[in-house]
């Protein structure tokens, strides 16, 4: 068996080791991240006014953008390890029925869909909606009960395995950052009795992880490790999977890189960067937007050039993208779906690492003083601060750099995989100029919106 054994081992660094695989510090840590989001839920009930600051803070300003966005660019899917619905659902599942999911739930596009429908579609129609307390009390509640429900019904975790909205986000993007569960091969050869096998609540296999290139469900709970010393926890290259071969291609994980591109970068860019431009009334999504909302006669409440912006955006991304692979794939003369299937990695990087240019800033302007007064306010502290920068300063553009990085990261690796398909001598230039169409216009897009806001700034059109 080939071990793929490179990289340190994080269980063994003192203090590193210990915060990461003993039992008591994880459980510590799930109950504080369950305290948090149950205590930001309840207080949203019983604060439903837009004076609530704490409960949006928790799960907008906190949940969001650092334990997803930063967590999953840098070290991997960390979030899933302290979840409080995965925290809960593990126990719940042990009470349950045990049943096992039927064919038209076990279905990881589902997970998705629900992500895209119910908060982004919501977030650029109906913008504001998801700030008001109550709505993101019962918003998550909701989440809450259906995570209960379907674990106390079917095994394997099935809610985070098909139905949570972030797990096949985090998932998949968790590909980029620079950890890895594996065994120590060597001392698997001989194992009659996979002990990581048994212990996992997903009922995977830590011991292929490295042979097929995929943690797929993956939360990093670490019951193997804990059930059997073999099992490894390694920092390794930034995105070391995406720079090896995919024995087992997850369509679905490219998927989820091409629409998070679409309806989050791409839709950004459109709607909260060229909308509010003196560029504005030139945008196609703002002329359909106004179009619709004086036919329609569609209340200030309502953004149509918003969800135009987001759908016009991920119609974008997947022509870019399948368009580039296509073509791929008739100069390589390989079939669409194994070009589509090692190229489509090379997206990964895209939204996840420039998403890191929309936390640092906001961060300094909005995040930090939100979450202060939020916990201030639910602690009854008095605490007032001031954002660390004011929005608008010139030099916040500086972390324009971080989607400039992603895209020459993913262009790498683009070229990197590339050869991964043998391409004919001459081919490969050709191939990769079509294939990286997505990774130059996202580029474009980057240099471009940067260009409007600062030589052409405006306004916010809501619709026109």
């Amino acid at each position: 068996m080939k071990t793929y054994n490179q990289g340190i081992n994080l269980f063994k660094v003192p203090v590193v080791g210990f915060l990461l695989k003993n039992r008591h510090m994880l459980l510590a840590y799930r109950l504080l991240a369950l305290a948090l989001f149950l205590s930001a839920i309840i207080y949203g009930f019983l604060h439903p006014g837009k004076e609530n600051i704490f409960t949006p803070a928790v799960f907008w300003d906190i949940f969001w953008p650092f334990f997803i966005v930063v967590t999953l660019a840098l070290l991997g899917n960390m979030f899933c390890m302290i979840c409080p619905l995965g925290f809960m659902g593990k126990h719940l599942t042990r009470l349950g029925l045990r049943g096992r999911p039927p064919a038209y739930l076990r279905n990881r596009y589902i997970g998705l869909a629900i992500l895209v429908i119910s908060y982004w579609s919501v977030l650029y129609t109906f913008p504001g909606t998801l700030r008001n307390p109550l709505v993101v009390s019962v918003f998550f509640l909701a989440f809450t009960i259906l995570a209960i429900l379907v674990n106390l019904l079917f095994d394997g975790m099935a809610f985070c395995k098909y139905l949570c909205p972030i797990g096949s986000v985090t998932t998949a993007f968790s590909r980029v950052g620079a950890t890895w569960l594996s065994t120590d091969g060597k001392r698997c050869e001989k194992c009659r009795d996979p002990l990581c096998a048994r212990a996992c609540p997903y009922k995977l296999f830590p011991r292929r992880f490295d042979e097929e290139n995929s943690m797929a469900n993956c939360t990093l709970c670490m019951e193997c490790a804990r059930a059997c010393d073999a099992v490894r926890f390694t920092l390794r290259g930034w995105s070391s999977s995406l720079l090896r071969p995919v024995r087992k291609v997850n369509r679905w994980e490219i998927w989820v890189y091409m629409v998070m591109l679409g309806v989050i970068t791409f839709a950004m860019r459109f709607h909260h960067g060229l909308s509010r431009t003196s560029l504005a009334p030139y945008m196609p999504w703002v002329r359909i937007g106004s179009f619709l909302e004086e036919a329609l006669s569609l209340p200030e409440s309502v953004d149509p050039a918003g969800l135009t912006a987001m759908v016009m955006a991920l119609g974008l991304v997947i022509l870019l993208a399948i368009g580039g692979f296509y073509i791929a794939s008739r100069i390589l003369g390989r079939g669409f779906d194994e070009v589509f299937g090692q190229l489509g990695y090379a997206m990964a990087p895209l939204m996840i690492v420039g998403a890191l240019s929309h936390v640092v800033s906001f961060f300094l302007t909005d995040y930090y003083p939100n979450i202060v007064k939020g916990f201030s306010q639910a602690l009854s502290l008095h605490i007032e601060v001031e954002p660390l920068v004011n929005r608008g300063e010139s030099w916040l553009r500086v972390f324009y750099a971080f989607p400039l990085l992603a895209g020459l990261w993913s262009g790498y690796i683009m070229w990197l995989r590339l050869g991964f398909l043998r391409p004919e001598r001459g081919h490969k230039g050709t191939a990769f100029l079509s294939s990286s169409m997505i990774v130059v216009v996202y580029i474009g897009l980057t240099i471009f919106t940067l260009y409007a806001t600062t030589f052409y700034p405006g306004t916010h059109h809501h619709g026109g």
